[in-house]
């Protein structure tokens, strides 16, 4: 796309959202991927660097230090 139709896209898109009574986004992991932030299967994805057993809900309530180590995180 021509960058002089994008801008005009990008505007027309802006006018809708500010002139909009209520807005919903739908986005998948393509948005955040594109933004450089890591999905969590591809490889060096989030579950290469983290085992994903350690984020279950069972681990969380009967692990202290995997309490901790999900606080620290945040």
């Amino acid at each position: 796309m021509e960058k002089q139709n994008l801008d005009i896209l990008i505007d027309r898109v802006a006018d809708l959202i500010i002139n909009a009574k209520r807005i919903v986004v739908f986005t998948g992991a393509g948005v955040s991927t594109e933004s450089g932030i890591p999905d969590f299967r591809s490889p060096g994805g989030i579950w290469d660097r983290f085992d994903p057993d350690d984020f279950t809900y069972q681990k969380f309530v009967s692990d202290p230090e995997a309490r901790r180590k999900q606080w620290r995180m945040l």
